[in-house]
């Protein structure tokens, strides 16, 4: 069973260029010793795989995590916007050595002043 990482309000330069990732879900993205970027696995709910490369600055004491390669592909393939949501979750991947995440999006609807979710992207 999938256990959720977390989930995230897109800013502007999520979508328009990396997404931040909260800092305290940094471990979970396994990037080794003396390394600054690690390439994972996502699936999404359709069953559709992608890449991601999570990266952290090399020189500075706050390493401020960010999705790099793969992400904007996965942006403008769900057509996301400011304000829509993701949610990432671990997969349950016993014994495997590469990190397997699943991820869902969802879009922000405004209409006539009341906010709605779509379903899962």
């Amino acid at each position: 069973m999938p256990k959720l990482l977390f989930t995230k309000k897109l800013s502007k330069t999520d979508i328009k260029h990396r997404m931040a990732v909260p800092l305290d879900s940094l471990d979970a993205f396994q990037i080794p010793e003396g390394e600054h970027s690690k390439e994972f696995g996502v699936t999404d709910i359709h069953g559709e795989r992608w890449r991601f490369r999570c990266r952290s600055r090399k020189t500075d004491r706050f390493p401020k995590p960010a999705l790099s390669s793969g992400w904007m592909e996965f942006v403008k393939t769900r057509d996301l916007r400011e304000g829509d949501e993701v949610t990432f979750s671990v997969m349950d991947m016993k014994g495997a050595e590469d990190l397997e995440l699943g991820i869902q999006a969802r879009k922000r609807i405004e209409l006539f002043g009341q906010v709605f979710w779509s379903e899962p992207l």
